[in-house]
């Protein structure tokens, strides 16, 4: 999530877009062995690797929509913390795809995949991850109070965050639906 959010952060250089798509590319390679039980060292030094270069991200760049919708849900609806960004990640990458192309192309070819939203919802499946809101809790009542207060005072964003096109990313979130 930080290293997705860096490649489009109103803050990004090119370095910081060099390390967000490594990170991405090492934790895509080594979290399918380590989380299907077939971890060796190679698997793990990936992840370890992608981890340190999204750590590096997350201390560097602003964070956009993925992290104020993430923030709202955990805060205020008290959703765990690293299912919910699983679950919102690939959503919200989708959200911004018209609006940072250069970063969706990045985050796809990291991944190996032929778009970002659907690439990390595709990732998020094969390690069996949760990939929808519904599944971790959630209830469907909350959808418009969530877009609600995720609008009041939003981040930075690459396009611009309305009531609506917010709510339909968390209902499309909610049933777990597959980005394009």
């Amino acid at each position: 999530a930080h290293s997705v959010e860096a490649l489009y952060a109103q803050n990004r250089n090119p370095v910081l877009s060099l390390f967000a798509e490594e990170g991405i590319r090492g934790l895509a390679s080594g979290l399918p062995a380590i989380c299907g039980g077939a971890a060796d060292d190679v698997s793990r030094a990936n992840a370890l690797h992608g981890a340190f270069l999204c750590g590096l991200a997350l201390a560097t760049a602003t964070m956009g929509i993925h992290h104020k919708l993430c923030h709202v849900l955990g805060g205020s609806f008290g959703m765990p913390h690293a299912e919910t960004h699983t679950v919102i990640l690939p959503h919200a990458t989708n959200y911004n795809r018209n609006a940072a192309p250069e970063a969706m192309t990045a985050i796809a070819r990291a991944l190996g995949s032929e778009t970002a939203g659907g690439g990390l919802f595709d990732f998020a499946r094969s390690i069996e991850a949760p990939t929808s809101l519904k599944e971790l809790g959630f209830e469907a009542k909350n959808l418009d109070r969530a877009a609600e207060i995720a609008t009041e005072s939003p981040y930075y964003n690459p396009r611009p965050v309305d009531r609506d096109s917010v709510r339909e990313l968390l209902e499309n979130a909610f049933h777990g639906r597959r980005p394009n």
